[in-house]
């Protein structure tokens, strides 16, 4: 009985489905509560990277020693399953769906770190060179972006454009991931005295997102915060 009438529920529309567990979601929000409650949250991390650190520690060796050109990143959950498999399905599967149920967690997460101070003046998607987003069918990051500037109330502008066609970051260590991205964007915008926040699905080394905020930095913006969905550990 109780199984017959959760399906019943769903389908009458009074909740959704989770995506996760195929169990009845919460209400505006196709995951139910205990799926939510298992996502992989990032808690102590960095301060500028957002590279999850011990308790003690407020920034990274790496950030320490050489700043990177963003201030700051927000990511509310790790690169872990099921936020892993999540993603994959909206990224290579084009299941528009679960992106939106990953924006919609990730904006409230954002607003929520943004109370005692400056919203972004502009939201950014990272760029896709226009042979990939052929064969892909869409930028997952501009998808992000849209969402986010609707919920939050942000313009998003394609103010980033992508020079030269490069490998896949997945494929590549971390020096090369630096050599792959140099010189790979360019600004075609007016950020001039704007604090500006550049979206991207998932953040590993950082070397996109540098080399993005480097490029919008030189076009005159004022600082440089990201938003991903997960960092990797």
């Amino acid at each position: 009985m109780g199984k017959t009438l959760s399906r019943l529920t769903v389908l009458q529309g009074i909740v959704g489905q989770c995506i996760l567990c195929a169990g009845p979601g919460q209400k505006g929000l196709d995951l139910c509560s205990r799926c939510e409650l298992e996502l992989p949250v990032l808690t102590h991390c960095c301060q500028q990277c957002a590279l999850p650190l011990q308790e003690h520690a407020a920034y990274c060796g790496q950030c320490l020693l050489c700043p990177p050109p963003y201030q700051h990143v927000e990511s509310p959950w790790l690169y872990l399953p099921p936020i892993a498999q999540l993603i994959s399905r909206f990224k290579y599967n084009r299941q528009y769906s679960v992106g939106k149920i990953l924006s919609k967690m990730a904006a409230n997460r954002y607003v929520s770190t943004y109370i005692d101070r400056e919203l972004p003046d502009l939201i950014v998607p990272i760029p896709l060179h226009w042979t990939r987003q052929i064969t892909r069918g869409f930028n997952q990051s501009e998808h992000l972006a849209r969402d986010y500037s609707r919920r939050l109330n942000i313009p998003t502008k394609r103010y980033l454009k992508r020079c030269r066609p490069t490998a896949a970051q997945q494929t590549l260590a971390a020096d090369q991931r630096r050599r792959n991205m140099k010189g790979a964007f360019r600004a075609s915008g007016d950020v001039s005295g704007k604090l500006v926040v550049v979206v991207d699905d998932v953040m590993t080394t950082g070397a996109t997102v540098s080399e993005a905020s480097r490029c919008l930095l030189e076009a005159g913006a004022r600082e440089i915060h990201v938003w991903c969905l997960a960092r990797t550990e």
